[in-house]
């Protein structure tokens, strides 16, 4: 029963006992989920979510596989750069090698070229001095020659005038010769030495040259490496994601056949249900004196909602259950007395409340028109039939009042 608008003094009906936190974990228990949206909906968004959800993971796998295309490329590009950056290492090596041997040569030229400068300087300075010597000579010879008497002591002092005289001259010759041909030995390796030195710098700007192209070939080496490694660590992000889609995708998926099998079973369960209609026999004989739905009660002039309906059998009376179930809750329930809740098949739930004494537990199984309890010392009762829920007119099921009274599997006391 459900009283929305009720004075806070009187005692509200049974539909806020649904709705009472203290009961929201039980409600749980009541049946499967209602069906607030109509079954080709739901179907179609279900449909509509899987499509989105292949699509999805149709656009991950694309960018998986190009992003492993590119991580090829840049493994390819870093073995190239690494490969380019070894050849110039070598190259670098080896110009620096030749370097050192031309230095060498250079230095060794260097050295022969002082050598020859100092022998050519020593040559110069020899010849100078016997040409000194050889002109002192001649001069006094010339004066001996002038002053002398003709004797054999005047030649024999001429004569050896004379022999030094050509000595020296010769001499000076033979050094003002060597100092030529130093001076030529000088000059090549002076050549030869520019030569090495200009040779040696070109070698220098080469090397400079390849250490700068090696260090831009190993910069693009790491940048190759680095994006590779990007790469790899965007593509096991990717394959994660898509991982995640395809298991939300398999649970879309599972979700779809399940509301296609809750549907087809509530289908058959509507056929069921249909063919139960004024058939199920009722709780206890009585009078009902609360009907299902919309109502005035006596003495109130505020419209209310019941959600079930309340049959007044007599204190101490026998309350069956309407069908075979499961007892889901049997226990005292706040100021509704003592409660009783039965799961039965096709989605059916019923509900008994505000008895005197019950009889079942919780998970006992109870055959059609076993007894869950007595009435109170009011002799009435509350009882409502639920349906996936969602609360249905008890009446519409119930057998007619005339055949209510006895049922033709089992006779009340």
């Amino acid at each position: 029963m459900n009283i929305s608008r009720l004075s806070p003094r009187r005692k509200p009906g049974l539909r806020r006992l649904f709705w009472y936190p203290a009961f929201a974990g039980m409600t749980v228990l009541l049946g499967t989920a209602s069906f607030a949206d109509p079954y080709s909906v739901l179907l179609k968004r279900y449909e509509k979510q899987i499509y989105q959800q292949e699509r999805q993971l149709k656009s991950l796998r694309s960018r998986l596989d190009e992003k492993e295309r590119d991580v090829t490329l840049w493994q390819n590009k870093a073995e190239q750069a690494k490969a380019a950056w070894s050849q110039s290492s070598a190259a670098l090596a080896e110009s620096r090698e030749k370097i050192k041997q031309i230095h060498a040569s250079r230095q060794k030229s260097r050295v022969l070229a002082d050598a020859a400068q100092w022998k050519s300087t020593e040559n110069v300075l020899n010849a100078r001095s016997a040409q000194i010597q050889a002109r002192t000579l001649a001069q006094d010879l010339y004066i001996r020659s002038l002053v002398s008497d003709k004797g054999a002591r005047s030649t024999i002092d001429g004569a050896a005038s004379e022999f030094v005289l050509i000595q020296v001259a010769a001499m000076s010759m033979s050094s003002q010769r060597m100092a030529d041909q130093a001076r030529q030995e000088e000059l090549v390796l002076r050549t030869e030495e520019l030569h090495w030195q200009t040779e040696e710098q070109s070698r220098a700007e080469e090397a400079d040259r390849l250490h700068q192209k090696q260090e831009s070939q190993w910069l693009q080496w790491q940048e190759a490496l680095r994006r590779k490694t990007a790469l790899q660590d965007e593509i096991a992000e990717i394959d994660q994601s898509a991982k995640a889609l395809q298991v939300m995708l398999q649970e879309l998926q599972d979700h779809r056949e399940q509301a296609k099998a809750l549907h087809d079973s509530r289908s058959a369960n509507d056929r069921e249900l249909a063919s139960l209609r004024g058939t199920l026999p009722w709780p206890a004989q009585g009078k009902v004196v609360q009907n299902f739905g919309r109502q005035y009660p006596d003495g109130l002039s505020q419209l209310v909602v019941s959600n079930g309906i309340k049959i007044d059998a007599g204190p101490g009376h026998a309350v069956r259950t309407i069908q075979e179930g499961k007892v889901l809750f049997a226990s005292p329930f706040h100021q509704y007395g003592q409660l009783v809740i039965v799961q039965h098949k096709n989605g059916l739930t019923s509900v008994y409340a505000g008895l005197g004494q019950t009889q079942v537990q919780p998970g006992q199984d109870m055959a059609a028109l076993d007894q869950i309890g007595l009435t109170g010392e009011t002799g009435s009762f509350y009882f409502e039939l639920r349906r996936d829920e969602q609360p249905v007119n008890p009446l519409v099921y119930l057998a007619p009042a005339s055949h209510s009274e006895i049922s033709s599997r089992r006779t009340f006391r």
